[in-house]
């Protein structure tokens, strides 16, 4: 186990030639990283006002390299799914399924396969055979700023709410259907840009390439990502309950409704909004906005009659309107978190 001595050590800058500032660095280090004389090394001054020194062969390779993953009898399906997500979020380049002289089992090789192609953006399976499959991870990282990949996301994510409530309305189960589809894509997307979250957090680069200021901002936005995904789900949710509708819903109930997505969708694009310019302000007006919605929400409900048709559909509609409003408050509160510095003053 490396200790701290021998991982950290305090040497004294010095001047040369009068422009220049050099600093030694050990031995023993530069042997075991395998720096050779005259071989470049990129310095990056990170955000947190330290300096960080790569060799340059390395400077390029963001990614871990290859992630052994045994599979047995004894392994689900879901525990393999489970162990590659975790692996495509670490960060590596290359997961390989490996089995101890015995047959990949059936089930896992189809939960493999339906994984790379429903949920993981930028993979594909690159060899297979009765013991081994690798999964290779061909998109370089990252291929979207953060901001870019973030406004992607909210339109999926929004064009969902919108189609929801236009299925219901309409009582177009086929719609409704498509809509609920769209919800993968919101996943996968949504895992993408975990995983290039997870390696912005150790690497100065990525950072810097996604256009994000420090790697504390990494830990507010994986926060949106997981509630822009629950906004989606809340979509899904209400285009799946289009099933149960009996004939359509009341016109007057149906425009109470309707007006409620325009207001939970005001609030979830503002909420962006105040994320991406860094607004302290803006972050704060949207939680005051997701409050007036929330109790209009609790006003229509208390309007429903037990013995109206289509009762409990309606309800559970209102209550993921809401619901889409209250994450959006939880995105708006990552902009008022991140921005807190803009509006006090330290003594």
């Amino acid at each position: 186990m490396e200790t701290l001595e021998s991982s950290k050590q305090t040497r004294r800058m010095q001047l040369s030639g009068g422009s220049t500032y050099i600093i030694s660095l050990p031995k023993n280090w530069i042997e075991e990283l395998k720096i050779k004389v005259g071989e470049n090394v990129t310095i990056i001054k990170n955000s947190n006002k330290s300096l960080t020194l790569v060799p340059h062969e390395k400077d390029q390779q963001t990614d871990k390299s290859i992630a052994i993953i045994p599979s047995s009898q004894k392994d689900s399906g879901e525990s393999i799914k489970r162990k590659i997500i975790a692996a495509y979020l670490a960060g590596y380049k290359t997961i390989k399924i490996k089995t101890k002289g015995m047959r990949i089992p059936s089930e896992h090789s189809r939960s493999i396969r339906e994984l790379v192609r429903s949920t993981m953006i930028g993979t594909e399976i690159v060899e297979s055979s009765s013991e081994t499959m690798i999964i290779q991870i061909l998109t370089r990282l990252p291929e979207l700023s953060f901001d870019t990949a973030l406004k992607r996301m909210y339109l999926m994510a929004n064009n969902m709410v919108v189609e929801s409530i236009e299925s219901l309305e309409e009582v177009d189960v086929t719609h409704a259907d498509e809509v609920v589809n769209m919800d993968d894509e919101v996943d996968r997307f949504g895992l993408y840009m975990r995983r290039n979250l997870v390696l912005a957090v150790g690497n100065e680069s990525v950072l810097q390439d996604m256009g994000l200021r420090k790697p504390s901002d990494c830990l507010g936005y994986r926060a949106i990502v997981s509630r822009i995904e629950r906004i989606a789900d809340h979509a899904s949710l209400i285009a799946k309950r289009t099933k149960f509708v009996e004939d359509k819903i009341d016109s007057k109930i149906l425009l109470k409704i309707k007006k409620l997505s325009e207001k939970s969708l005001e609030v979830f694009e503002k909420s962006i909004t105040a994320v991406q310019e860094h607004d302290f302000e803006k972050g704060e007006k949207v939680a005051e906005k997701v409050s007036q919605v929330i109790d209009e929400e609790k006003q229509i409900m208390s309007k429903i009659k037990e013995n109206e048709k289509n009762a409990t559909i309606i309800r559970f509609v209102l209550e993921d309107l809401r619901r889409i409003a209250e994450y959006s408050s939880d995105i708006a509160e990552v902009a008022i978190d991140e921005n807190i510095q803009s509006i006090i003053s330290e003594e």
